[in-house]
């Protein structure tokens, strides 16, 4: 289910992005997790012009940790996994844009349910605030 690379090495960043990962689950009501591939290089952010991605058709999602706060890193997951929401409801199947597009339907949804997910998770988990990622 989950592949952790080498720079997910600290015990407690490893144990709060599992539990937030199942807190998001289900606050979204996600029925099948996707796959997550994390990835610990600075470049691949400015390659890509993002910190994370979701691939509809494999189902997974990929977010890049290198230097980024703990809460960044969860809310680009919990970004992403609003996505992998929307594909599960059948959203993507008639959509002829492109999924990733600044201001499209999906991206502000996603933008806007992964700031009330980490912020109800942080309500209840506030040492999410206080560590940084590799």
């Amino acid at each position: 289910m989950l592949r952790f690379k080498q720079f997910v090495k600290e015990e407690q960043t490893n144990r709060i992005i599992q539990d937030f990962i199942e807190h998001t689950k289900e606050e979204l009501g996600i029925n099948e997790l996707p796959q997550f591939e994390f990835i610990d290089d600075r470049s691949h952010a400015l390659d890509h012009k993002s910190f994370g991605s979701y691939h509809p058709h494999s189902r997974t999602i990929r977010v890049n940790v290198a230097g980024r706060h703990t809460a960044d890193i969860l809310r680009t997951l919990a970004h992403e996994m609003t996505h992998h929401k929307q594909n599960e409801d059948g959203l993507f199947d008639e959509y002829q844009g492109e999924l990733g597009e600044t201001g499209n339907a999906f991206e502000n949804d996603a933008n806007s349910r992964a700031g009330v997910v980490l912020r109800n998770y942080g309500k209840k988990n506030p040492a999410i605030y206080e560590q940084y990622g590799k």
